[in-house]
């Protein structure tokens, strides 16, 4: 498995985890599932998916209803997405 594909696994698997944290309101958790959503779609550039998660991430790490551990998780998937943006773009 490369590099971007084991990025795109862990990013996965951590939006997974705040999906299923019922301690997150739940329209925060649905904008999460379609940032994953998204970024799980197979077409369409990857680094574009990435960058419109990346902005739908903001919009929630913004939004005064996110928990605090919610906001510290979505800012390291935030920079897994950045890393990964960056990468597909350079393959381009």
């Amino acid at each position: 498995m490369d590099e971007m594909s084991q990025i795109l696994l862990d990013t996965i698997r951590m939006l997974d985890e705040l999906i299923s944290d019922y301690s997150i309101p739940r329209n925060i958790r649905k904008n999460i599932q379609a940032a994953k959503s998204r970024l799980s779609q197979d077409k369409g550039n990857l680094d574009v998916r990435a960058a419109t998660s990346i902005s739908t991430l903001d919009e929630i790490v913004n939004d005064p209803n996110t928990p605090g551990h919610a906001r510290t998780l979505i800012y390291t998937i935030m920079g897994k997405l950045e890393i990964l943006q960056k990468k597909a773009s350079s393959i381009h």
